[in-house]
């Protein structure tokens, strides 16, 4: 009997879940700092359930609410990439934060003077190693690794999300469909690849978020981001990690 391909992104997260548990997901590299940290499927999939656990039961977010996401490439933004989607919210990377009706942003200045334009409820990722949480938390918003922890780590929806629900807002405001995430993601990378990602290379909007995660989790791919670093040490690091460098040609 042939498999049946997901029709939405929560679908294909817990196919590749089910799939591929204690393999690795995401790695991240910070070349400033010496941080290497590895997330198994699995463990990913701990996070994103306790995430959307917050999402749906301290928040009460509706179907279609947006999450203003901005944030860089990193596996606390990646998890905010998932766990709307499993709730039938809407992810919005760096959208409009007007129409947002909840918000998520990086440490940095600009990130956060960003997302103060969300009326919401907002969140901070300190993105710090080990997911520590910030000494100094930043005014307006509340602390991600802190609210998170008290959550469970099964996630049931109340309203799944189906394939013509919207799932991802582009630079221009337009909604994609899960469907359509799918289709734009489908075939960009080879199955089961381990993919390099240099943070520094990808662009902040929807189709830099289907490059650097929604294409290699249709593919059942292992996603390791690189944050600085010379042309030399990524070659290098693609070499310890047997992993193929990002290409964004289309």
């Amino acid at each position: 009997m042939a498999q049946e391909h997901p029709s939405d992104l929560a679908a294909l997260w817990r196919s590749q879940v089910a799939r591929n548990g204690p393999r690795p997901f995401f790695t991240y590299h910070d070349f400033d700092t010496g941080e290497r940290v590895e997330l198994s499927y699995s463990t990913m999939d701990n996070w994103t359930s306790k995430t959307a656990n917050l999402i749906q039961d301290e928040l009460l977010a509706d179907p279609g609410s947006r999450f203003l996401l901005a944030a860089p490439p990193h596996w606390m933004t990646a998890v905010w990439a998932i766990a709307p989607l499993l709730c039938s919210a809407v992810v919005s990377p760096w959208g409009d934060a007007a129409r947002a009706r909840y918000a998520v942003a990086g440490p940095q200045a600009e990130q956060l003077d960003y997302a103060r334009a969300c009326g919401g409820e907002r969140y901070a990722l300190s993105l710090l190693p080990l997911g520590r949480p910030f000494a100094e938390v930043p005014d307006g918003f509340a602390d991600y690794v802190v609210e998170v922890r008290v959550h469970g780590d099964r996630f049931a929806p109340f309203d799944p999300p189906n394939a013509d629900a919207p799932a991802l807002t582009t630079s221009s405001g337009e909604a994609l469909t899960h469907r359509e995430v799918l289709e734009a993601a489908a075939g960009r990378i080879a199955d089961g690849v381990r993919l390099l990602v240099p943070v520094e290379r990808t662009s902040a909007d929807a189709e830099g978020l289907i490059d650097w995660l929604y294409a290699p989790l249709a593919a059942g791919a292992s996603v390791v981001v690189a944050r600085g670093g010379s042309e030399e040490d990524l070659a290098r690091l693609a070499e310890v990690e047997k992993a193929q460098l990002l290409s964004v040609e289309r």
